[in-house]
């Protein structure tokens, strides 16, 4: 029989009965959850909750040091999951499951997974809705009860597990229905109960089929399993013998491949209602709706009795099209009463179909694509979670959002480069642009994407343009606003077919007290859009560079608004002869307002604030004064490297020392003859003081002054460099010099408190017996500066993206491309005391300014010199302060006015 387009190639397989067989290797007991004291990231859980030390593979020389805390994550596949009285929804993470308020969008309780588990899934049990299953990749199935966050009971297995779904079957018993990975490649259907004391496990069905999701109807007398062009329909079938289980299989192949898929049932008492009194219907109904990777939505009304039909009559099954979606449907969903079908895919436009009428209604402009849709149990609200890992909770009638929640938004682990030159740094590709706030710890900022765009075949493009700022102690999302050009348009795709990409955020650094931030982005445009202006004999490596836009950009917080407000934006901070080029690295002084960069034409810049005059208005009082940054000086670097005035470095990284006296650079470019090139800059009086050649081996990495002490990481190893006795000291350890990749990137951090440093990077696992390389896996290791002893080493489970030092408990953050955000702690190590826990106006006498024979009198006058001009943010806020000079039309909603205000007057 030849298949037409919307046909399918029906084939029938009727499985024997296969006995019940018993699962030795499973076993239930029953698991308390244990009460450790309060080191977790998440106080917003009970002390059952709390999150114990990571246990998972690691080398620890210390027993104190150790992961703990995870907080962020991403939303995966997992269907999220409503309440019975639609008060909380559950979303599943990747080892963890969050359950959140939809009346304050607030995270209510985390059920946390054991080590090397991964959630595919979770649902109420059908007996008690207080209850909820949670099931991991292994196989392993826990029970809890979700309100008060116990753990009821464990079953522990070692199968692959692919996808769960779980129902109640005509005898009142729950019934798990699982699709497991054997050996041979084959997918097995099995079937299980959860709640007897002896697992029993009952095959109903091997196939070679790629089986991706499986779905149960009906108390499990219908299954439906889809994954690639295969759909398998299964439906139990009354037997003598009750305790034996038989289904009858029909197997379809689709002409495409099938990328989402909901079923409906309607037993034959709801069908009899639907057909009128003059019809009585004696079978149940199966609608089955598909979304494909075209972009159609297919409807198979009835579905069972249409295969009967079809294999009677020798016609092809034909189903419905509904076609809107230019790309594949990410999700399709029936709604309560069976009339519309709810779709969403890469256009970021929820498409609700009414299916008698066939008109369309759509929710348009959302933030992202959407991944999953959840209907809530009483059909009042939506659940939308979008590509950017947030989720919005709608009202089912008005479509009005009635709950956000929004987690850690960083860019996608895998993406497709649009142009040909990255703005990442070289030497630090995957890194992203991030720092901890100085007065409150628990909150991270970062540079994340303002929306994530999907193309056709799957590639994600996003660039980092906005500022997120996030609170890992509490897991909750604080604010977010633009720090470069976004792209507001309902359609992000130019004639040609490519995608209009937003500028990218690649450093960001901020002041001690957390006034000032300075950001740097860059945009670069397709080489194929400039191919007119680029002559013939141009070299290829710089033909999208010579035409990029580059932005240096300082913030001041204004403690009133709540947020970053711009106060100067300079152009092209670095340029060559030919035109602008990329800033390598941006450092903030840590005692005075003012940051450094560094460019690829090899030149030091340092950045103050100035006052800025108004021509023609007066002034009344420091707290009037309006400030604006310049460039106090600028080092040509190029005469200490012997380059040529059109030459570019390739990598450079700054730091200041504890005192902000000293600015240490390190540089690199293929052109230089000499490698480890390292200077020392004055920074009061911005004079280069010393310069050392050879000082590293291998391409930086990273740079960062603990005491005296200058390390400097590289893909090869790790330096350190005492720059008062000019002596190094290199770290040599078997596990750096040979297992780790030579040309992996290394993330460094510095302790000041429990001097102690950090370093993480790329490590291949070597198996002893076949001496053959295994996968690549991510290492944290903290060292004692002062002995170089190594204090703890672990694995990771993802790649980390950022590494940055807690100031304030000595702990090192780290950021993963799965947007986990640990805690590496240590309950041994007492904070020394630093200068940092000392006013302002202070610096102590054993700083590193006495290398250059300096007294401290000219920092403590430049810093308070620059501290005057920012008064007026201490100061307390006026009225004027509140409307400010702009037009009315633009003044904020009345409510916010009057609470500003309110907090004017009260001081």
């Amino acid at each position: 029989m030849a298949l037409t387009d919307d046909s399918v190639r029906v084939k029938r397989r009727r499985t024997s009965i296969i006995d019940n067989q018993i699962n030795d290797s499973l076993h239930s007991r029953t698991i308390r959850s244990p009460r450790t004291e309060a080191l977790a990231l998440n106080p917003v859980t009970l002390p059952e909750d709390v999150l114990e030390p990571w246990d998972g593979e690691q080398r620890t020389v210390s027993n104190s040091w150790f992961l703990s805390g995870i907080a962020a994550g991403k939303f995966g596949k997992s269907d999220p999951l409503f309440t019975p009285d639609d008060k909380y929804l559950f979303l599943g993470l990747k080892t963890a499951v969050h359950i959140y308020s939809v009346a304050s969008s607030r995270l209510f309780r985390v059920l946390t997974l054991k080590p090397c588990e991964s959630v595919i899934g979770y649902k109420f049990s059908p007996l008690n809705a207080d209850h909820l299953y949670v099931f991991s990749s292994t196989g392993s199935v826990s029970k809890w009860e979700w309100f008060s966050g116990q753990q009821i009971s464990y079953r522990s297995a070692s199968r692959p597990t692919i996808c769960i779904d779980l129902c109640s079957n005509p005898s009142g018993i729950d019934a798990l229905f699982s699709v497991h990975e054997r050996g041979d490649s084959k997918k097995e259907i099995v079937l299980q109960h959860p709640s007897h004391e002896e697992l029993r496990t009952t095959s109903l069905l091997t196939t070679n089929a790629q089986i991706t999701h499986l779905r149960a109807a009906y108390q499990g007398r219908m299954l439906v399993a889809f994954g690639g062009q295969n759909l398998l329909l299964g439906s139990q079938k009354h037997t003598k013998d009750s305790a034996s289980v038989c289904y009858t299989w029909s197997e379809l192949t689709l002409p495409t491949s099938i990328t989402s898929a909901d079923i409906r049932y309607q037993t034959a008492s709801q069908r009899t209602e639907t057909l009128g009194s003059g019809e009585r219907a004696t079978t149940g109904k199966v609608d089955l709706a598909l979304g494909e990777s075209g972009g159609s939505i297919m409807i198979y009304n009835d579905i069972l009795n249409s295969l009967q039909n079809e294999i009677g009559n020798g016609k092809g099954l034909t189903p419905r099209r509904l076609h809107w979606h230019r790309s594949s449907v990410n999700v399709v969903r029936w709604s309560k009463d069976g009339n519309y079908v709810i779709s969403g895919g890469n256009e970021s436009v929820m498409v609700i179909w009414q299916l008698d009428t066939g008109r369309k209604q759509f929710l348009p402009h959302l933030s992202s694509p959407i991944y999953n849709i959840a209907l809530s149990t009483m059909g009042d609200y939506y659940a939308v979670i979008l590509a950017d890992n947030s989720i919005i909770v709608l009202s089912a009638r008005e479509l009005q959002p009635f709950a956000t929640i929004t987690g850690l938004q960083l860019c996608p682990l895998s993406t497709k480069p649009h142009n040909w030159a990255s703005t990442k740094k070289l030497s630090s590709v995957g890194s992203i642009a991030a720092a901890l706030h100085p007065k409150h710890p628990d909150q991270l900022l970062l540079a994340v994407p303002a929306c994530h765009q999907i193309t056709a075949d799957g590639h994600t493009v996003a660039n980092a343009c906005s500022l997120q700022t996030y609170d890992i102690r509490s897991n909750t999302h604080i604010s977010r606003q633009a720090l470069a050009r976004t792209n507001i348009t309902t359609l992000k795709v130019s004639p040609d077919g490519s995608y209009i990409t937003a500028p990218d955020v690649s450093h960001l650094s901020l002041s001690r007290d957390g006034k000032w931030m300075a950001t740097v982005d860059n945009w670069t445009p397709y080489a194929r859009d400039v191919q007119a202006l680029i002559p013939r004999d141009a070299h290829g490596d710089h033909i999208s560079t010579d035409y990029q836009e580059t932005f240096l950009k300082f913030w001041r917080w204004n403690n009133l608004s709540t947020i970053w407000e711009l106060v100067t934006r300079v152009d092209n901070p670095h340029f060559l002869s030919k035109g602008p080029t990329r800033v390598l690295d941006l450092a903030a002084r840590p005692c005075a307002y003012e940051f450094a960069t560094v460019g690829a034409d090899a030149v030091l810049r340092f950045w103050c604030p100035i006052v800025r005059q108004r021509s023609g208005l007066k002034t009344e009082g420091a707290e009037k004064l309006s400030e604006s940054w310049k460039c106090r000086t600028a080092i040509d670097l190029k005469s200490y490297l012997d380059m040529d005035q059109s030459a570019r470095l390739g990598a450079a990284y700054m730091d200041y020392s504890q005192d902000g006296s000293v600015l240490a650079v390190c540089l690199t470019s293929s052109l230089l003859a000499d490698s480890g090139f390292t200077m020392l800059v004055d920074a009061q009086n911005c004079s280069v003081r010393y310069s050392r050649v050879g000082l590293y081996a291998g391409d930086p990495c990273g740079s960062a002054f603990l005491g005296s002490q200058l390390l400097i990481t590289s893909t090869r190893s790790l330096y350190i460099w005492d720059t008062v006795n000019d002596s190094v000291r290199i770290l040599s350890s078997s596990d750096v010099s040979e297992n780790i990749q030579p040309c992996s990137s290394r993330l460094l951090a510095v302790s000041i408190e429990t001097k102690t440093f950090a370093i993480v990077a790329q490590v291949q696992q070597k198996d002893p017996v076949s001496k053959k390389r295994r996968r690549i896996e991510p290492r944290i290791q903290v060292y004692d500066i002062e002995t170089l002893s190594l204090l703890a080493e672990s694995m990771l489970d993802s790649f980390p993206v950022a590494l940055l030092p807690d100031r304030h408990s000595g702990d090192f953050i780290i950021v993963d491309a799965e947007v986990k955000v640990q805690r590496y702690s240590c309950l041994s190590l007492v904070p020394h005391p630093t200068h940092m826990a000392l006013p302002d106006n202070q610096i102590e006498n054993f700083s590193l300014a006495s290398v250059f024979g300096q007294q401290t009198e000219g920092d403590l006058d430049s810093g308070q010199q620059l501290a005057t001009a920012s008064d007026g943010l201490n100061s307390q806020p006026q009225l004027a302060s509140v409307f400010g000079d702009i037009p009315p039309y633009v003044l904020p909603p009345a409510n916010l006015l009057f609470r500003d205000v309110v907090q004017a007057l009260a001081g």
